[in-house]
């Protein structure tokens, strides 16, 4: 093995002139692919932050209220009795914070805008409204009661600046219109999609006064795990739990499905039941609407593998093609000096996957470090920012990208090489004479 690893690397240096090209092909290709999948880890790494800051903890704990089949609302009426069971099932370095949930047209002068209302528990989450940019004002203003922080995108739209005052308009639990003259304290930075789905931010007692909600009731209990690695949370197992132990404490539990909250308000509407129904949910539920930006990276992804494989496999297959029949007389030479068959078979595919994986390895190195240097150092235009949820490139690069393109390549390399190797192996001794 030693020797034929030798003779391989002898003629790779020997035919570097001819290799050179073939080299850099294949190391641009791994570089495409590896920014590609740095692009879809940053894109969905940003998705999952402005996600859990606007919409969604790690877990939900929701419900909808019907006071008769025909009306409906996003709220758990005894948000106590839902939070005493929850509670001791939340791991640690996790919080369970309240927030409100729920639709309203924002109105100024002769302006109107359509939007979904986060509400959020100002005091309670404290340092955690850091995580929301704001661009002007003080997200923490909206203790005071009637106060709205609206972002960018529905400023823009209604031409309000902080101080300006504006009416929310929507519809109570009990089926009457309500409206709420609020002051603007705070406009937000531009956050992707959910700028526009849901722009208006409001505190939990600002949203009970104009939805018309007893005090005790929540939108939402959310698990929020800030400082804990996402990755290591089974939010389904633990939502699986969620689900049990409120069955057993007497709720009545909708099953779980993978929409969000917002897209389930229609449905259910049409269903005949009256009361209270509890939904526990995960942030990829409540992000599902949002699943085909990751779905068309995904695709972008395996479409620049699949082509870096058929450049790898077809620059590989001509070139050693090519190879084996300048080198007849090497080839029947190394045969009658006894040579077997299986070892020419291995030297050139030896050449083909050293080929590969030195290539390969050395441009997705290169991409990895570039990718480093370019990550949020890049302005997107506003169009596709909304889609990427950033202002700038959002890459991250990790070793499984380098490691996947790495190994992509040198499979497709030592696959190629296969059939000129087998051509190679079938040379008699005789064919070396015969080239003289």
């Amino acid at each position: 093995m030693r020797g034929l690893l030798g003779i391989a690397l002898r003629n790779l240096f020997l035919r570097r002139e001819q290799g050179l090209l073939l080299f850099a092909v294949i190391a641009a290709a791994s570089g495409v692919l590896v920014g590609v999948m740095s692009l879809s880890a940053g894109v969905a790494a940003t998705q999952k932050d402005v996600v859990t800051t606007f919409l969604s903890g790690e877990l939900n704990v929701g419900g909808y209220f019907k006071v008769h089949p025909d009306s409906i609302s996003p709220v758990v009426g005894d948000a106590a009795k839902v939070r005493a069971v929850v509670e001791p099932l939340v791991p640690g370095g996790c919080l369970l914070r309240e927030r409100g949930r729920g639709q309203a047209t924002a109105g100024a002068g002769r302006h109107r805008v359509r939007s979904y209302v986060v509400a959020l528990d100002v005091e309670g989450e404290g340092a955690a409204l850091r995580r929301f940019k704001v661009k002007d004002g003080a997200l923490e203003t909206l203790a005071r009661p009637r106060t709205v922080a609206l972002s960018t995108q529905l400023a823009g739209r209604l031409h309000v600046r902080v101080g300006d005052m504006a009416t929310l308009f929507t519809q109570t639990v009990g089926g009457q219109r309500n409206a709420l003259d609020v002051e603007v304290v705070a406009i937000t930075e531009r956050a992707g999609l959910l700028g526009e789905s849901a722009g208006i931010l409001v505190s939990n007692a600002t949203l009970r006064e104009l939805d018309g909600y007893r005090p005790g009731s929540a939108g939402v209990l959310q698990v929020a795990c800030a400082g804990v690695d996402g990755g290591g949370l089974d939010v389904d197992g633990l939502a699986g739990q969620f689900r049990d132990s409120l069955r057993q404490a007497g709720f009545a539990v909708l099953p779980p499905a993978r929409e969000a909250y917002g897209d389930k308000l229609s449905p259910l509407l049409r269903e005949g039941w009256a009361g209270q129904r509890v939904d526990v949910t995960t942030w990829e539920d409540e992000s599902a609407f949002l699943g085909f930006i990751s779905a068309g990276l995904a695709a972008l992804t395996v479409l620049v593998g699949a082509i870096t494989l058929a450049v790898v496999m077809m620059g590989l297959f001509v070139s050693l093609s090519v190879a084996v029949r300048e080198r007849t007389r090497e080839v029947g030479t190394l045969r009658a000096v006894g040579m077997h068959r299986r070892s020419v078979v291995g030297m050139f595919m030896l050449e083909g996957m050293l080929l590969g994986a030195v290539s390969s390895g050395l441009g997705a190195a290169v991409a990895a470090g570039v990718c480093v240097l370019l990550r949020d150092a890049i302005s997107l235009p506003e169009a596709l920012s909304g889609f990427l949820f950033s202002d700038t490139l959002p890459l991250a690069p990790g070793p499984g990208h380098v490691v996947a393109a790495v190994v992509l390549a040198t499979v497709g390399a030592t696959l190629a090489s296969i059939i000129p190797a087998a051509r190679a192996s079938s040379l008699s001794p005789r064919s070396a004479m015969d080239s003289l």
